[in-house]
């Protein structure tokens, strides 16, 4: 794996991003070149990740690549509780078009998921945890920072499509803030809820510096997606970001 300034050692410094986007724009792009709409959070992500790097001098050779979690339950199941195995996918980040990272991107996520629908649920719980295992292993010697196991980790977790209140105030925004550990100095996680796709970015404040810059390049990137896809209406612009 490239080991890249998000690789590093983290501190007790953190910095917290949140940006939502309507959901519609992630299913249109998918419909428009084929893939599901994990596939074009993957490349948005995928785009700003590589996006700041390259702006920090620290963009490598070799694609970065992601943990992801992918649900097992079955559509309609509500009584499973957390049933989750992992893939990993290519980000695809050496590519400077968009059209290549996503189909980069595609390829490994369906070579994964092909791969775990051959599983019983045992045996992709139990996957999980040997795919694991090389990030527990080294955060345990204290080598997670030089020999990383992974890039990084992108979570979409599926959330309620109704809208939520606390005490009669309505809930406008669901948005996730995920932990960081050492080599794995930067988090991005998802949650849909109401029609939108709420972003929380958590990272160390001192080993990825200006990581705030992440929801430009998140905007920019999937607006790169959706001219490559012919989808792009000035109708459907996202959300304005909060930033804490």
């Amino acid at each position: 794996v490239s080991k890249t300034l998000i690789n590093a050692r983290v501190s007790a410094s953190r910095r917290f991003v949140a940006q939502s986007w309507d959901f519609s724009r992630f299913k249109a792009v998918g419909e428009a070149t084929g893939g599901t709409v994990n596939d074009v959070v993957l490349a948005v992500c995928s785009g700003a990740l590589r996006r700041y790097l390259m702006t920090q001098g620290d963009l490598p050779e070799h694609s970065l690549r992601a943990l992801v979690p992918v649900s097992m339950r079955a559509a309609g199941d509500v009584g499973s509780g957390n049933l989750v195995t992992v893939i990993t996918a290519n980000l695809g980040t050496r590519h400077a078009d968009p059209e290549d990272r996503l189909k980069v991107i595609m390829e490994t996520t369906r070579a994964g998921k092909d791969m775990i629908r051959g599983m019983t649920r045992s045996e992709a719980v139990l996957y999980a945890g040997l795919a694991q295992l090389p990030l527990f292993l080294s955060n345990l010697l204290g080598l997670a920072d030089r020999f990383p196991a992974f890039s990084t980790t992108i979570s979409n977790v599926p959330g309620p499509r109704k809208q939520l209140y606390w005490n009669g105030a309505s809930l406008d925004g669901c948005y996730p803030a995920s932990a960081i550990m050492h080599g794995f100095a930067l988090n991005i996680t998802l949650v849909s809820y109401r029609g939108a796709m709420d972003f929380g970015i958590m990272a160390c404040r001192r080993s990825v510096p200006q990581m705030q810059r992440l929801v430009d390049y998140l905007d920019q990137s999937f607006l790169d997606l959706e001219v490559m896809g012919g989808v792009y209406c000035l109708l459907m612009r996202s959300r304005k970001p909060r930033t804490f």
